[in-house]
């Protein structure tokens, strides 16, 4: 089995609830690698714990283009 990487463009839209737009603006980066519902729990306890008062409510993902490959995979005679 070989393995490829490829790169993916990708636009988030993160929904933040918060008092103001620069308390949203801080969290927003914490779940950017994070998008699942307990990554985004766990990020929203870290935010608490160093102080932010925002929590982030959800972030989605969508697919803007093509795949590119960034590498060529290794055959097994070039591994060795």
């Amino acid at each position: 089995m070989k393995e490829y990487s490829f790169e993916v463009r990708l636009r988030a839209v993160v929904r933040v609830r918060a008092s103001s737009k620069e308390q949203a603006s801080k969290v927003v980066e914490s779940v950017l690698g994070a998008p699942g519902a307990d990554e985004i729990g766990l990020a929203n306890k870290n935010n608490v714990g160093v102080g932010r008062t925002a929590t982030v409510a959800g972030v989605e993902f969508q697919h803007t283009g093509a795949p590119r490959l960034l590498k060529e995979p290794e055959t097994p005679s070039q591994a060795a």
